[in-house]
């Protein structure tokens, strides 16, 4: 049986722009109140240039236009690359990093997946295949997109 993910481009978009809103206001009130320098009316609109192109680079470069899994494989496609269908036997790693999901496979490198532009029911089918399957291959940790696990002290 073979799993189709989804993803929804204005759940991308509403997270990214959130997250950019949220941080921004939060600089905004920490240089005004705390510093005593209050953003100027053009700054502010130079805001709109991170608002207007980070939702579409995390959309073309995060978000696999084609993501499915069956028990014997998983295959990924993003836009502007090639597409990959992969055998779990080759997984080496996978785990959570810095706003994405990535899985890495022996020959092939790290994917890079921004979970966020799929409906989290989706999303958990995946992730609860994995851990249930394959509980030994996750990560605990990563550097770079390198993810590594760490070596269980001997008892």
């Amino acid at each position: 049986m073979t799993t189709q993910l989804h993803p929804n481009f204005y759940r991308c978009v509403t997270w990214v722009f959130s997250a950019i809103l949220v941080l921004a206001t939060i600089g905004y009130l920490w240089q005004g109140y705390g510093e005593g320098d209050w953003w100027t009316r053009d700054y502010i609109f130079s805001m709109l240039i991170p608002i207007a192109i980070a939702p579409l680079a995390v959309w073309l470069m995060f978000v696999p236009s084609q993501l499915e899994f069956s028990d014997s494989q998983i295959i990924i496609k993003f836009r502007f690359r090639p597409l990959y269908e992969l055998s779990w036997s080759n997984l080496k790693y996978y785990g959570s990093g810095q706003s994405v999901f990535m899985i890495q496979f022996v020959g092939y490198g790290t994917f890079q997946i921004f979970p966020q532009a799929f409906h989290r029911s989706d999303w958990l089918l995946l992730k609860n295949f994995l851990s249930s399957t394959f509980p030994e291959k996750k990560a605990s940790g990563y550097i770079g997109n390198r993810m590594f696990k760490w070596p269980r002290p001997k008892v």
